[in-house]
């Protein structure tokens, strides 16, 4: 047991020792400062808020969205590689060993954020819900959702069939969303009773489909895809090596790219296209917007509604910065003749025109927030907002360039 352990400490110390260096160059880019600001900022706005809470807002339905995504998101942190499943497979029956104290690493840092954003909203619950439950109950609860939502996932990558980990998936959003929602709306003792019944039956349920022991390429897939996505985030800030990324076939997205002219200079274009289609951001980007959507129609009615719109906007284009590492290592550009140039301006344009596409979307919940004035300013600064994100973008790219020059 010991050495299953220390293995999995010495993966953990490994890949973090990779990580930790490019830290001090992120916060070197102002991460640090823009978070303290914004912290203050918040702080400033949600005492304010407090102290004259709107009338007749779905509180509820705001807790169930702040809620949810923390409950049931369950990703375990297992640092499994390619040969485990030469190496370890005679230790198959002792990987409990090893899974274990990571499956508790992992319930408790998001369970910890899960509190920590409880105590935020709590004030706002009290004030706003005449008959709020009291906080003791409610982080027990989140608790409970915590813990099956982590347990649940965990069982999905066990199971031997893709229908049934996809089922469970979609068990496990509903019934996590329906026990935060029992407890919201329903009365104290109906709702406990509501949340102890749909804990059972989920556990009961997770018992039927087979699974196997250790699901060993899906554990090394889904290990890559995290360890893909710490890069990632680091990779906004500064250049960090390409791992493997996962490519999605979407046919219902395949019209994207197909309209690029057949030209030297367009075919990068079509290329970067197809990455952001069939790669790991789209999806990010879409989940990202959806959250973004429901800050901003929550904000819409204050001046920080409209902070939070520009943020959201350029965190977008940070999100997309990704793009211009995603073929910095593809042979075929060293083969095929396409201008220098093409690769610079191509990815910016596509960032820039995704962007305006999210900068509307965005703006939509403000539509409707009153003053039109303020509505089209507000617009015109996010428009505004994406023009200084690309000259920023293209003033870093073309710097990087001179710099890999001059070091030649």
């Amino acid at each position: 047991m010991n050495d299953l352990l220390k293995l999995r400490q010495q993966r953990q110390q490994a890949f973090w020792g990779e990580v930790l260096p490019y830290l001090r160059y992120v916060m070197q880019s102002g991460l640090a400062i823009v978070t303290f600001f914004l912290l203050i900022v918040f702080a400033a706005w949600y005492t304010t808020f407090l102290q004259n809470v709107p009338q007749g807002l779905p509180v509820h339905w705001i807790l169930l969205i702040l809620f949810t995504p923390l409950a049931i998101y369950g990703s375990v942190r297992t640092y499994m590689r390619t040969a485990d499943i030469v190496f370890m497979l005679p230790l198959e029956v002792r990987m409990r060993e090893y899974f274990a104290p990571a499956w508790r690493s992992s319930v408790i840092g998001k369970m910890i954020w899960l509190l920590i954003l409880a105590l935020v909203a709590f004030p706002f619950y009290v004030r706003a819900d005449m008959n709020a439950k009291s906080l003791s109950l409610l982080v027990i609860v989140l608790i409970i959702a915590k813990l099956l939502g982590s347990y649940g996932s965990w069982q999905e990558l066990r199971m031997n069939t893709a229908a049934a980990r996809v089922g469970y998936r979609l068990l496990r959003y509903v019934l996590i969303i329906g026990l935060l929602a029992a407890f919201l709306w329903l009365p104290l003792m109906t709702a406990l009773i509501a949340v102890v019944v749909i804990a059972l039956v989920y556990i009961a349920l997770l018992r039927i489909p087979g699974k196997a022991s250790v699901p060993w390429e899906r554990l090394i897939a889904t290990e890559k895809n995290h360890a893909a996505g710490v890069m990632r985030l680091l990779g906004w800030f500064v250049d960090v090596p390409n791992g493997e990324r996962k490519v999605s076939h979407r046919r219902w997205l395949s019209f994207v790219g197909n309209r690029v002219p057949w030209v030297p200079a367009k075919s990068f274009r079509f290329l970067v296209s197809k990455t952001l289609v069939r790669g790991e951001l789209l999806p990010i980007l879409i989940r990202f917007v959806i959250i973004g959507v429901v800050f901003v129609l929550i904000t819409r009615e204050s001046w920080f509604g409209i902070v939070v719109y520009l943020l959201f906007i350029l965190l977008a284009g940070m999100q997309m910065t990704s793009l211009r590492k995603q073929h910095t290592d593809t042979l075929w550009l060293s083969i095929y003749p396409i201008p220098p140039e093409s690769q610079r301006l191509e990815t910016v344009k596509l960032i820039t025109q995704t962007q305006v596409w999210i900068t509307l979307l965005l703006w939509l919940p403000l539509a409707s927030a009153g003053d039109p004035m303020r509505m089209i300013l507000t617009f015109i600064a996010g428009l505004v907002a994406v023009w200084l994100y690309r000259r920023s973008l293209n003033r870093k790219w073309l710097k990087d360039i001179e710099a890999e020059a001059e070091f030649d």
